[in-house]
């Protein structure tokens, strides 16, 4: 089972990493995680002062320092239980800041507040995180005030997605949330345009092949055992053209507040991309997005 004991949460000071934090503390009490906060100055912002005010450039980042540790302070004293969050402020390109900062607590979850339009995506410094951080990311929508009611797990059928359900049951059972296991498919008769028609197009072998997946998808949702059917959960095979469209477009429909997925899934090249399909989700959700790791191969 995979253990959160240290969490990392981003700080900006923008109402998404105001929910962020109420959520990382949430996440934190019953777990028994420690829990620390980093706020990054970005280089560029720092240089540009500095050379503006180039004969007290060593007070200015002094000084951009001590701003952000009283902003903290005053930040911090809104919401309840955050007083003892100890934080660390750096100067530092922003997406290396935070992925150094996950690396050298050994966070085993780093947690941000999306920051994207308003109600698509989420931003782009986020979706880097996720793609370098040595961890799971969280990133929590400012309008996620209470906790989740709907949660979607994401499944490819690959070990990372056994663990992001495992997530997502851990965290449904923890708020009394509905839980929805999804698999998004591309149905291979429409890939093959240049066989049509096939024999795979006649509709008979469609509905046995989707019947297929939902016997596979609910099998391998048994593998938890009790963790997912205690859950009582949904379980949905979604027809789409495109992953992405299948899992927001499914999300949307249960009325989701938050979708857990892997970030590599089955992709060759795992260890080096963020895998398209998590991708798409993060830049086109409408909620909080739970990207969970890969699982390490031996």
């Amino acid at each position: 089972m995979n253990v959160t004991t240290s969490i990392l949460v981003g700080i900006d000071f923008t109402p998404g990493c105001r929910a962020a934090l109420r959520e990382a503390l949430r996440i934190a009490r019953p777990a028994g995680a420690t829990i620390s906060a980093v706020h990054v100055i970005d280089t560029l912002v720092a240089s540009e002062l500095a050379e503006a005010m180039s004969p007290f450039a060593g007070s200015v980042r002094d000084g951009l320092v001590t701003d952000a540790m009283a902003a903290w302070t005053a930040f911090r004293d809104a919401i309840p239980g955050a007083a003892e969050v100890p934080i660390e402020v750096r100067i530092d390109h922003r997406v290396e800041g935070l992925v150094g900062a996950a690396t050298r607590a050994e966070a085993d979850l780093l947690v941000l507040g999306a920051r994207g339009e308003p109600e698509v995506g989420l931003g782009t410094t986020a979706t880097a995180c996720v793609r370098h951080a040595p961890c799971d990311v969280l990133l929590v929508r400012d309008s996620q005030a209470d906790p989740f009611k709907s949660v979607v797990a994401c499944i490819d059928f690959s070990p990372t997605s056994l663990v992001a359900l495992e997530r997502a049951a851990t965290i449904a059972a923890h708020d009394g949330a509905a839980l929805h296991v999804l698999h998004a498919f591309q149905p291979p008769w429409r890939q093959l345009h240049y066989r049509a028609p096939t024999p795979e197009a006649d509709p008979h072998f469609q509905q046995q092949y989707r019947a297929g997946l939902e016997r596979r998808l609910v099998a391998f949702a048994g593998t938890l055992g009790e963790r997912v059917s205690s859950l009582k959960p949904t379980f949905e095979v979604a027809d789409c053209g495109g992953h992405r469209s299948g899992i927001v477009d499914a999300a949307a429909r249960v009325g989701a507040d938050l979708i857990v997925l892997g970030t590599r899934g089955r992709s060759t090249l795992r260890d080096i991309l963020l895998g398209s399909t998590a991708e798409k989700v993060l830049r086109e959700s409408r909620c909080s997005v739970l990207a969970v790791r890969p699982v390490a191969r031996g």
